[in-house]
């Protein structure tokens, strides 16, 4: 049973999940209806095209979408195209990944209690990176669930990303202030989701590396009403990683700040829960059956259960196998991406990630990528 605090938080950042025109309100205040399949948000093909002045979808990529608003962006950029960052003096929209995707989120704590219930597990949820050879989409859509070294419960994270930074026995999970990266659209530059510098970031690759350090972020994005309206702050999302023990601090450690991670024991690829791919809307028709590892879905070198293999970020030279680390570097992640991903593989309407404006809950509309539909 989830308890009335959860209901409330839960209630509260619906409300700011999707939106159309505007913010769209989960259909029963407090309760898990928008976890069913989405019924209630999803449109027929012909219907999604209408933002784009099109009675018929073309060949747009992404057509049955669930709703956003639009995103006109520099140079005509729209839907799936919307570009994500601002470059020179051109005037437009941008977009962003969600922040609502972030680990211990108030929507994904209440998703968590859904899922949980409904299926007898307890395991967090969350969304990161997960690069693959081994898979014909470098892992992006798929899920995994993954025991860590010093969590109290298993994680099932879905990919929506990849990058040359990632190893195969990596995951990448999107943490408060986890690290801008390389890509950082976090702070710091022209059309950033935070305002401010980068300096309270902590470092490029790791983000804060202490709980206390949390407390210098900024409390929401410039745009920071929908943030607010869902119960979350990005301070209360870095202090949760730092709760959970999904992120270590270097100090007082021969190698220093940032250097140390937990070690992954078992990774295993498994079914995506809807609650989940919710956040996200992007999902894979190739998923397997069950929840549970299971020995075909794991990739090589795992399970590592007695710890044969550490994470070694630490040691100059010895890269980030066998490591969660950690990110959040705001940006629209390959997944949101058409080129990124195969169409045969992916389910109808859900085949690009869908991301969000700068205030980090509202959902751009991404069933098109064009005027017209024909793109």
């Amino acid at each position: 049973m989830v308890c009335s605090g959860t209901n409330r938080a839960f209630a509260s950042a619906m409300q700011t999940i999707v939106v159309a025109s505007a913010l769209l309100v989960a259909a029963k205040a407090g309760s898990h209806d928008f976890l069913a399949a989405d019924k209630n948000n999803t449109r027929a093909p012909s219907s999604s095209c209408s933002l784009y002045g099109c009675t018929s979808c073309g060949s747009c990529f992404n057509p049955g979408s669930r709703p956003g608003v639009m995103c006109n962006g520099p140079g005509s950029q729209i839907g799936y195209y919307c570009p994500g960052d601002r470059n020179g003096p051109e005037v437009g929209d941008v977009t962003y990944a969600c922040m609502d995707w972030t680990f211990g989120s108030s929507a994904m704590r209440a998703a968590e209690a859904s899922f949980n219930g409904a299926n007898g597990e307890d395991v967090f949820l969350g969304v990161g990176t997960y690069g693959t050879s081994d898979d014909p989409q470098w892992g992006i859509g798929a899920c995994y669930r993954l025991r860590v070294e010093g969590l109290g419960k298993e994680i099932i994270a879905q990919s929506i990303n990849t990058g040359h930074d990632v190893a195969g026995s990596q995951f990448d999970l999107q943490i408060g202030a986890g690290g801008a990266g390389a890509f950082n659209t976090c702070a710091g530059g022209a059309g950033s989701m935070y305002s401010g510098g980068r300096d309270v970031w902590g470092c490029v690759y790791g983000g804060v590396d202490t709980r206390e350090a949390c407390a210098k972020l900024p409390m929401y994005p410039t745009d920071g009403g929908a943030m607010e309206q869902a119960g979350d702050s990005l301070i209360a999302l870095c202090e949760y990683g730092w709760d959970q023990n999904v992120r270590l601090s270097g100090a007082g450690l021969p190698a220093g700040e940032c250097k140390y991670n937990p070690t992954i024991l078992d990774v295993s690829r498994v079914k995506c829960p809807e609650e989940l791919v919710h956040f996200t809307q992007i999902q894979r028709t190739d998923e397997p059956e069950s929840y549970a590892a299971a020995p075909q879905w794991r990739p090589k070198g795992f399970p590592n259960l007695e710890g044969e293999h550490k994470c070694h970020a630490q040691d100059p030279g010895t890269g980030v196998e066998y490591c969660l680390t950690r990110m959040m570097d705001c940006r629209k992640p390959s997944g949101a991406f058409k080129d990124n991903v195969r169409p045969e593989l992916m389910v109808p309407g859900r085949k690009v990630a869908q991301t969000c404006t700068a205030d980090g809950y509202t959902r751009i509309d991404v069933s098109c990528g064009c005027s017209g539909c024909f793109c």
